[in-house]
């Protein structure tokens, strides 16, 4: 009876242990990758990022012809820059998929268009 509970319990902490490090393992920093932007005749160039999950993403987008925005609604990011001004900031990207980034601004209906993806693999 002892020799089964002991290979139980044996079993048992195994399977905590993996789990552990699974979950740690998924947790650990990836890579700094960084992108230079530019919002430009209602586009964005690059308009296609692709990261890994965990990468730490640092943007510095610059609007080129008038006031732009980089938007990202699933990761909370809205970053304005003003005509010919650049702005800088950084994530983590922690969820995989595809997350579309856009120009959140209204004062001219062409903004719209501007959109492009985020892949987080």
């Amino acid at each position: 009876m002892r020799a089964r509970q002991s290979v139980v319990f044996a079993m048992l902490a195994a399977s905590v242990l993996l789990l552990v490090s699974t979950v740690a393992r998924s947790q650990e920093p990836g890579q700094v990758r960084q992108f230079t932007i530019v919002g430009n005749h209602y586009g964005f160039s690059p308009s296609s990022l692709t990261v890994s999950q965990n990468d730490v993403v640092k943007v510095t987008f610059t609007a080129q012809d008038m006031a732009h925005s980089f938007t990202i609604d699933d990761y909370r990011i809205s970053k304005r820059a003003n005509q010919g001004q650049t702005v800088t900031f950084e994530f983590r990207a922690d969820k995989a998929g595809a997350f579309p980034f856009y120009c959140n601004l209204s004062f001219d209906e062409k903004c719209k268009d501007m959109k492009g993806t985020l892949t987080v693999k």
